[in-house]
C-alpha cells in the first residue's frame, strides 16, 4: 500500500484496497478519514470519538467540505458501542487502537467486529511507527501479533505490512 511522506499508509489507499465505496462506514476516532470516505468514496459515515473537542473540530472540517449531510459525529466509546449488530457495512480504525489502554483493546476489537456487516479494517502503528510518533507519550503500543491472532479468530484476515503501520482487513464469514 502507498505510504505518505511520514511513512503512514495513505487513508485513500486503505479505502480503495478495502473496497469501501458507497458503504455505510463507522470511523473509530475522528480524523481526516471520514472526509475522504464521504467525499471521494461516496460513503455515509458515522465518526465517533470520546473527545467532545475532537468531535467539534471534525464537524467544522466536514462543514468546510460541505459534507455535513454525509458525516455524523457522535460521542461513543468504541469498546462499548450503542449500535445494534451489523449496523455498518464497514468499520475502520485508523491508528486509534493504541489510544486505548491494553485492558480495553480486545473488547474494542470485538465490539467493532460486532457492529460491522462486511468487514473491519484496522490500521495500526508498527514498532518503528510507534517510536516515531509516540515515543515520549503515555500510550502503549499494540501487540501486532496479538491483533492479527485476535482478528483471525473472528474472520478471514488480509494483512498489508508497512514500514510505519500495518493494515488488517478482517472479512466477516
Amino acid at each position: 500500500m502507498k505510504e505518505n511522506l511520514n511513512g503512514l499508509t495513505e487513508r485513500a489507499e486503505i479505502l480503495s484496497k478495502g473496497e469501501v465505496k458507497n458503504k455505510t462506514l463507522l470511523d473509530i476516532g475522528t480524523g481526516p478519514l471520514a472526509i475522504i470516505a464521504a467525499r471521494d468514496f461516496n460513503c455515509q459515515v458515522t465518526s465517533i470519538d470520546v473527545s467532545e473537542e475532537a468531535l467539534k473540530e471534525a464537524q467544522k472540517g466536514a462543514e468546510r467540505e460541505s459534507l455535513e449531510r454525509k458525516i455524523r459525529f457522535e460521542k461513543e466509546d468504541a469498546a462499548n458501542l450503542s449500535y445494534q449488530d451489523n449496523t455498518f457495512d464497514v468499520v475502520i480504525s485508523y491508528g486509534a487502537l493504541h489510544h486505548n489502554p491494553p485492558s480495553k483493546r480486545e473488547k474494542l476489537v470485538r465490539e467493532i467486529y460486532r457492529v460491522a456487516k462486511e468487514k473491519v479494517i484496522i490500521s495500526e502503528l508498527t514498532e518503528v511507527g510507534f517510536k516515531q510518533f509516540h515515543n515520549f507519550s503515555d500510550y502503549v503500543p499494540v501487540d501486532l501479533d496479538w491483533l492479527e491472532k485476535t482478528l483471525n479468530s473472528l474472520g478471514k484476515v488480509e494483512k498489508y505490512p508497512g514500514k510505519m503501520m500495518n493494515v488488517y482487513v478482517c472479512k466477516k464469514e
